[in-house]
């Protein structure tokens, strides 16, 4: 569909031109961004939405772009405070941390959409901690956080290898698309309070600071592709920036607003994130919004589907195309 309307609004281009080359009083009209048509997208989104975070009232929400259907997916379930999902390669499951019950540890879940199986609770024996799962590219193993420390498992909740990094507190895992390394957020040296995004090879045991900024917090690192990564500073206000592997400094997007807070962003297509904000004329706190990387434009999920954005906060979103 997007290839599509690339292929008309080229045309369309061309004629203009056409157009003025024949009159020289000829004007080619000017769209405004504000009037930039929302995204056609044809996969799924789930996110959680929560009254605050200590609230313990989190929910797990999947919305399907194709059909416009939005569920609720931790209705029946025996989970309290889901949240932080991300969708398995294939679209077919999710991992994501919840409390268990009894004794309301942290605990790191799978589910495989569709079923009305109960997700399965693949860390019930730990005591610890345990909180971000992200699935490896090629969806076999988790990495998640345990007390502070990364940690990986089979999809079946087996424990394969602690990775070993210099941080006190490591936090956010996320796989580069070669699954070869991972991106965390990692707290800094000299000041706890604040973290720097760290990249740490799995091949050598070795780390590599790329976004370093002394003494600002820059946390939730996903990874678009082989060059590139999105993260959150936050000085004033959280913004969103879009990192390179190679060392290039860091690109602070077009959509943000230093008045507002923009986080949790994950990429939907080459230049499309679904993430979280503050601004202005939301329903909540915190919205889902979809925003263009190059001409900043935002368009609220709820011209989607006007359930999705609610009072509560709707964040950590992640989009799968299938």
């Amino acid at each position: 569909m997007e290839y599509k309307t690339i292929t008309l609004v080229l045309f369309f281009l061309l004629a203009l031109l056409s157009c003025s080359n024949s009159n020289p009083n000829f004007v080619i009209p000017v769209v405004p961004i504000d009037n930039m048509p929302q995204p056609v997208l044809t996969g799924k989104m789930v996110y959680h939405s929560y009254s605050c975070y200590n609230c313990s009232d989190s929910k797990l929400y999947l919305y399907n772009f194709s059909t416009n259907e939005l569920t609720l997916l931790s209705q029946n379930w025996t989970i309290t405070n889901p949240m932080n999902a991300h969708f398995s390669p294939d679209g077919t499951k999710i991992v994501f941390m919840g409390m268990a019950k009894p004794t309301l540890n942290w605990d790191v879940f799978i589910y495989t959409l569709g079923t009305n199986v109960q997700p399965q609770n693949l860390t019930k024996n730990s005591l610890a901690r345990d909180e971000d799962p992200k699935f490896s590219p090629d969806g076999t193993k988790i990495v998640f956080k345990q007390n502070g420390v990364l940690k990986e498992m089979d999809t079946l909740g087996n424990i394969l290898r602690t990775f070993s990094v210099p941080n006190t507190e490591a936090s956010m895992p996320y796989y580069t698309v070669d699954g070869n390394s991972i991106l965390y957020s990692g707290s800094e040296a000299n000041n706890l309070a604040t973290a720097d995004i760290i990249k740490y090879s799995i091949l050598n045991n070795t780390t590599q600071s790329l976004a370093a900024v002394p003494k600002i917090n820059e946390y939730y690192p996903i990874t678009v592709d082989v060059n590139t990564f999105l993260f959150t500073q936050s000085t004033t206000s959280d913004q969103v920036y879009l990192g390179y592997f190679n060392g290039t400094p860091s690109l602070k997007l077009a959509f943000n607003e230093s008045d507002s807070d923009f986080s949790d962003a994950f990429p939907v297509n080459s230049h499309t994130v679904v993430l979280s904000s503050t601004r202005a004329g939301g329903r909540g706190q915190y919205d889902l919004y979809l925003a263009d990387e190059i001409s900043g434009k935002k368009w609220s999920l709820n011209i989607y589907n006007p359930y999705i954005n609610s009072s509560n906060n709707e964040l950590g979103a992640c989009y799968s195309p299938f």
